[in-house]
């Protein structure tokens, strides 16, 4: 489970970034195929220095992961809805339980715990509004531990991005 408050990685909140791991961060989340040397040249390092770089960050855990955004209407599931939804017992066996399931879904795109009011945020991607209608029927009516739930079909998305800030220090 990921800790987005204090960092995704106990490695990753120990890791001292000076200036060149900045703008190598920067460069990397606009573009990850980016070539070394190309990178190299951008942030004023030679391809072996960069290179040396860019694989402790990966040790270090600040890079995570590189993964290609894919867009979601190309590939038939351009229909996104925004799910709200209040377990019966929001106690740790249940909701681990239920985040289980969620990362068992390919068509549930984020499962995020929040605090307030409802217990879990969840991100779902359809083919179109019945096959999502299909989705709440048979999942989320259905689910153990579901005391209920509210969609909220999205209608344009004004901003979407995976970039963190990468902020001078």
């Amino acid at each position: 489970m990921k800790n987005f408050q204090n960092g995704n990685s106990p490695k990753a909140a120990h890791a001292a970034l000076d200036a060149i791991d900045r703008r190598i961060l920067r460069t990397l989340q606009r573009d990850s195929t980016i070539s070394n040397q190309t990178l190299a040249d951008e942030v004023g390092l030679s391809p072996p220095a960069c290179l040396k770089r860019v694989r402790r960050l990966r040790a270090e855990g600040v890079i995570e992961r590189t993964a290609a955004m894919l867009a979601p209407a190309a590939l038939g599931h351009p229909l996104l809805t925004v799910v709200r939804i209040k377990l019966d017992r929001p106690a740790e066996a249940e909701m681990r339980a239920f985040e289980a399931r969620m990362r068992d879904l390919p068509r549930v795109a984020q499962c995020l715990t929040v605090a307030g009011d409802i217990d879990y945020v969840v991100l779902v991607r359809s083919k179109d509004v019945a096959h999502y209608q299909d989705f709440a029927r048979n999942i989320l009516a259905s689910a153990p531990g579901i005391r209920a739930y509210t969609s909220e079909i999205v209608l344009e998305v004004a901003k979407w991005t995976t970039e963190i800030p990468v902020e001078d220090g």
